[in-house]
């Protein structure tokens, strides 16, 4: 049976969601992807080369063919954070947040990897915003925005709480619209 890269690390990618980094073993991603435990490690060499893979889908799907259609940074940040709290939503947690809990120093490439992850969504969201802004303060709003985001998938992972998240959207478009519009203020 010939199984694609794609589905093995999209499963791969609920394990480490469900069950963290320690929790997911490449055991279960053989049974689950129907392989041999061999045949995995002939694609994948271990758990730890797994973790790249996996974040880089993740941040495609994020934002690999998210334009807004009218071109406006105001239109397309939002479209973006309500994919991103959506996702996080369905899914009640970051699968990169769960692996930063689980990856150290002894799992290098993961862990530069969840680095790497959440740098390139506050790149992006910076890049973002930054058409309205300047550089310094789109960057500031983007890691508030994804610390919002974050802790609010914590209240929807425990309490099933989804109004946190619809609170922490909209407290960052208010947020960005507001610093956006100082910008454009006439300066006395």
């Amino acid at each position: 049976m010939k199984v694609m890269r794609e589905t093995i690390v999209s499963t791969a990618r609920e394990l480490f969601r469900s069950r963290g980094y320690a929790g997911a073993s490449m055991n279960d991603l053989a049974d689950a992807v129907g392989l041999k435990k061999s045949s995995l490690y002939v694609r994948f060499p271990n758990k730890e080369a797994l973790v790249p893979a996996v974040l880089d889908l993740t941040l495609q799907e994020t934002f690999g063919q998210r334009v807004s259609a009218s071109g406006q940074w105001d239109d397309e940040f939002v479209e973006v954070i309500e994919f991103i709290a959506t996702t996080l939503t369905d899914r009640g947690r970051c699968v990169g947040l769960h692996l930063a809990y689980g990856t150290s120093d002894e799992t290098p490439i993961a862990k530069h990897a969840v680095r790497a992850f959440f740098q390139a969504h506050r790149d992006h969201l910076s890049s973002i915003l930054s058409r309205a802004m300047p550089v310094d303060v789109a960057r500031d709003i983007a890691t508030d925005t994804l610390a919002r985001l974050e802790g609010a998938t914590a209240f929807v992972a425990i309490f099933g709480e989804k109004d946190a998240m619809k609170r922490a959207v909209r407290l960052s478009i208010e947020e960005a619209k507001n610093a956006a519009a100082a910008e454009s203020l006439p300066s006395r």
